[in-house]
């Protein structure tokens, strides 16, 4: 960080110094600015790398709003599409299920058996889900595709993009504030 000097006894130098000042705000806005950006360009890089099989169905985006105190960085999930999941709970498919689920919400917090979230968030996680019968089961559960094929699952095991995300933010906000904020 620079330092600067302000000599206030000359004529004319408390209008220099504000001018200076003034300089410095707008650079130090810009800095904050340009942090922020670059911190969540390197949450959504580790997002979108902790995707899984959905890579193409969640997108990522980032909104930098202005502030009183500089600017505020949102990181936004979405799904682009979601998934419709039909299967059949008996082998002669004359008991039809139906779901449509967020890839999203797969890959942050997975399902079945394998779903196991990182943190204690109230009314997520393994079972949460309505009508629920081997989100706890650990020989998992079968289901019968529409050709009539059995098959065997313990649900999906989560990548938490948003989790990685954030703790990507963690690690890398000194390196990119020193980056930023050297030359104000």
């Amino acid at each position: 960080m620079k330092r600067y000097r302000i000599n206030i006894s000359k004529k004319g130098s408390v209008r220099d110094a504000i001018e200076l000042l003034q300089g410095y705000k707008s650079r130090l806005n810009d800095a904050c600015e340009r942090f922020v950006n670059l911190l969540m360009d390197a949450g959504i890089r580790t997002a979108k790398a902790n995707t899984g099989q959905y890579a193409g169905m969640i997108t990522f985006e980032k909104r930098i709003e202005q502030s009183d105190v500089g600017c505020d960085g949102i990181l936004i999930a979405m799904d682009k599409e979601k998934i419709i999941r039909e299967w059949y709970t008996d082998k002669q498919r004359t008991h039809k299920r139906s779901y449509e689920v967020s890839p999203l919400l797969l890959a942050e917090f997975g399902s079945g058996f394998l779903a196991k979230v990182l943190d204690d968030v109230e009314g997520v996680g393994q079972g949460t889900m309505p009508k629920q019968k081997h989100a706890f089961d650990a020989n998992g559960w079968y289901w019968y595709d529409e050709t009539g094929e059995k098959h065997h699952s313990f649900g999906e095991a989560p990548t938490y993009p948003m989790h990685a995300a954030g703790l990507a933010m963690q690690f890398e906000i000194e390196e990119i504030g020193r980056k930023v904020f050297s030359n104000v």
